[in-house]
């Protein structure tokens, strides 16, 4: 394992912590709330958004970004290329999740 691939890994390890970090802060209501459907919100429309749908949102997505850069750390230090394959269907679903959040909101606003 060159230098390289170990810095990689460690930068790829402390990504995953931040975002799982952050996860478990959604999942207690704490913390800002970084999703693009409530960042671009107007500061009234902020009062009236449905805080608790957001952070499960966030939840979800930063969850499943922190598994992601989980398993490339894995991939990273071990070499096995089934840990890679995981980390991208965990991108995917998470990619298929946050589009499909993003089209119930966006509905749900017409109404």
């Amino acid at each position: 394992m060159t230098t390289g691939e170990i810095i990689a890994g460690i930068i790829t390890v402390i990504i995953a912590l931040a975002t799982a970090a952050y996860a478990v802060l959604a999942i207690f209501r704490k913390g800002p709330i970084l999703s693009n459907t409530y960042l671009w919100l107007s500061k009234d429309e902020k009062k009236r958004a449905d805080k608790e749908a957001e952070y499960k949102l966030i939840t979800v997505v930063f969850g499943l970004i922190a598994a992601s850069f989980a398993l490339l750390a894995v991939y990273i230090f071990t070499d096995g290329k089934a840990f890679l394959i995981a980390a991208f269907i965990v991108l995917a679903v998470n990619v298929i999740y946050a589009i499909s959040e993003s089209v119930k909101t966006e509905k749900s606003k017409v109404k």
